[in-house]
């Protein structure tokens, strides 16, 4: 599984990318076929990917979508691709999406309620500035975890391991 983690400076102080390195690092055994960080302003994402999936190995995690600038992280697998690529208009006969990509394309669809449309193992994180808003979720069965540490007022954490 890979391993994904963010930090949101509630102040809206940008966030320095060296404290998402330390977040990443003790991820990386998750995830060694590759390491990435996204930061801009008060917000910053990082994954360390396992490609488990022939999509895994080419999409690049964080992803963020060029129109909306949402941005997302995750440590997904989702069972019921063949449903969502239609109805949130992607087309894998072109390219190929990955389950992040995907993931984000029905946020921008059907906002907070995209999770009820996912079958599979997913944690994810979509970092909003439209509305400077993180929206985190993860399966129901808990199969990948999310955990997070909230400060009133200072910062918000999360990572799929407390080491991180």
């Amino acid at each position: 599984m890979s391993g994904i983690c963010g930090i949101v400076d509630i102040a809206g102080a940008d966030v320095d990318l060296s404290q998402l390195a330390l977040m990443t690092g003790p991820l990386e055994r998750r995830g060694p076929d590759g390491t990435h960080h996204w930061q801009d302003g008060p917000a910053a994402l990082g994954h360390t990917l396992l490609a488990t999936t022939p999509e895994a190995v080419v999409e690049i995690l964080p992803l963020c979508d060029t129109g909306s600038g949402c941005v997302i992280t995750a440590d997904v697998r989702l069972d019921n691709r063949e449903i969502l690529m239609p109805a949130v208009g992607l087309d894998q006969t072109s390219r190929i999406v990955g389950d992040g990509e995907l993931i984000l394309a029905s946020y921008l669809l059907w906002g907070d309620n995209c999770v009820d449309h996912f079958l599979g193992d997913f944690a994810f994180a979509i970092w909003d500035p439209r509305s400077s808003r993180l929206f985190c979720a993860r399966d129901q069965l808990g199969m990948r975890q999310l955990i997070y540490c909230h400060k009133a007022g200072s910062i918000f954490a999360f990572a799929t391991e407390p080491k991180a």
